[in-house]
């Protein structure tokens, strides 16, 4: 079945757009329910009213990310992040975003991606361009922007820094860019809310670690699963990592950079884990698809893939196959 999504031919676009359909018709045959919504999210009345309709919000949620995947696929073969041009990182991107059955639904988290996939738009760009303060402050901007669905990139910042050194040296210039392209955005976020007279309440985070093991830890076997195949992606890239040229050894660390910094805002905030998994789409597709790619094991790693389909499909709808069967 892989072999389906490895190629770059309009076959592939097609194969990944049927995938991806029918991930999410059974949702509304089975009438998956709409989860409430995070308590503090942005244009929250906008999600309310489209929760009214699931069919609605399943629709929204499907046009997002397949849209998402497009253009995050188009930007690993434009940039050759992999060491191939191929379709999979927009097949694992749209498996990633169906570990639950709350992602298959229009969310604020899901919307929060494209001002990621933006941000990675001008980072990529940044390999030896005399432009890179201009692309700091676009990509800071957008993350800044995105900080509005979800409040922990507001310590994008940080990680923007981090891959500032990994292309070059840092000038004044480079942190000037960091730093207008965090407060502007954020100015204009307060000056809408004060001329619209709306109050401006900015989702304000609530940590509340607990980690229990107990029985529903079997819902987690998917996500569990497709981590490993992430994982083990992230070590075959560190294994080629001289075998790539430069740019793309640039590339892959900055990516690694934001995957740890989406890792670590969803331990963080593990008490909405089935929600977070959302922002770390980018990384888990990304390196699920370096480690199933390739000409070596081809058998095992279509094993895999289908095994992880099967792990998907009981995860949205294990419940209702059980009630339906029993």
């Amino acid at each position: 079945m892989l072999k389906y999504f490895k190629h770059i031919g309009p076959s592939a676009v097609f194969a990944v757009f049927v995938g991806a359909l029918l991930l999410r018709i059974p949702a509304v045959a089975f009438t998956v329910s709409s989860p409430e919504p995070l308590n503090g999210v942005v244009f929250g009345h906008f999600f309310n009213a489209v929760r009214q309709w699931p069919w609605l919000s399943l629709l929204l949620g499907f046009l997002v990310v397949f849209t998402q995947a497009m253009i995050f696929n188009k930007l690993c073969n434009e940039h050759d992040v992999l060491y191939t041009h191929t379709f999979m990182p927009a097949w694992l991107f749209i498996l990633a975003n169906s570990i639950f059955p709350e992602n298959l639904h229009i969310n604020p988290l899901m919307v929060s991606n494209y001002f990621v996939i933006g941000a990675f738009v001008f980072l990529f760009r940044m390999h030896q361009s005399d432009r890179s303060p201009t692309l700091l402050f676009y990509a800071t901007a957008l993350l800044t922007l995105g900080s509005y669905f979800v409040t922990e990139y507001l310590g994008a910042p940080i990680m923007l820094l981090v891959a500032t050194i990994i292309f070059k040296n840092v000038g004044p210039r480079d942190l000037l860019a960091i730093i207008t392209g965090t407060l502007i955005p954020l100015g204009m976020i307060w000056s809408f809310h004060f001329l619209t007279d709306q109050p401006f309440d900015f989702p304000i985070p609530k940590y509340n670690l607990n980690i229990k093991l107990d029985k529903a830890f079997m819902r987690y076997v998917a996500m569990t699963f497709f981590f490993l195949l992430t994982f083990a992606g992230l070590l075959k890239s560190g294994l080629n990592y001289f075998k790539n040229n430069i740019k793309t050894r640039r590339i892959n660390l900055v990516s690694i950079a934001f995957f740890a910094f989406a890792i670590f805002i969803i331990l963080i905030k593990y008490d909405h884990l089935r929600h977070y998994i959302t922002i770390a789409n980018s990384g888990m597709a990304l390196y699920a698809a370096y480690f199933l790619l390739g000409e070596k094991g081809q058998r095992i790693k279509g094993l895999l893939h289908s095994i992880l389909l099967i792990l998907l499909l009981l995860s949205l709808y294990g419940n209702q196959l059980k009630d339906w069967l029993l």
